[in-house]
């Protein structure tokens, strides 16, 4: 008897781990949430980009108003994350990536906020600002339109880029400090 409760108890806890890793993205087609302008060249896609694969270009409205463009990131090695501020895991991951960063000059960190104004919490720039990250932070549309594109269904996902653009290392949910740190010397190496 008790053998049988300890597996269920086994059990119940595994299933509920899985998914606190990550935050579900919703869709709610046609609900303006915030107003951003913003291309990419690819259409939606059910699976995340997979190793080797080159990230779609886009361009979108930054948080500051200012346009985000993966371009920017053209020929240096690049971490592409996509978060929302009501994501507890994007909340304790993102300032431990601005921390970590700061040791890597070279690799230009890029972000994508996603799901605006769907769950209670902070805006976008209340927590940018909050947090001090010092990282530019492309506006998604309402329904999540480059998150998708992206392949980004459960935040927060790294995309790990090396200079020529293609996909390097996927991460998705939270990383404590010292593996952030070894995703971005790995991805330091790759700098010309």
């Amino acid at each position: 008897m008790n053998v049988e409760r300890m597996v269920i108890r086994v059990v119940l806890l595994v299933a509920l781990a899985i998914p606190l890793g990550a935050c579900a993205l919703e869709g709610e087609p046609g609900r303006p949430v915030w107003n951003t302008t913003l291309t990419i060249d690819a259409p939606a896609r059910a699976e995340p980009l997979a190793r080797g694969e080159t990230v779609p270009d886009f361009s979108a409205t930054g948080l500051d108003g200012r346009r985000v463009a993966w371009t920017d990131a053209a020929g240096r090695p690049a971490a592409l994350i996509v978060w929302a501020s009501w994501c507890p895991h994007c909340q304790r991951v993102l300032p431990l990536v601005a921390r970590v960063a700061a040791e890597f000059p070279m690799v230009t960190v890029l972000t994508v906020t996603t799901s605006i104004g769907r769950h209670p919490g902070p805006s976008p720039s209340e927590f940018v600002r909050a947090q001090t990250l010092p990282f530019p932070v492309a506006l998604d549309d309402s329904r999540n339109t480059l998150a998708h594109a992206l392949g980004v269904y459960r935040i927060p996902v790294t995309y790990w880029v090396g200079p020529d653009g293609r996909v390097r290392d996927v991460t998705e949910g939270e990383r404590g400090e010292a593996t952030l740190r070894e995703l971005f010397r790995a991805l330091a190496a790759t700098s010309r």
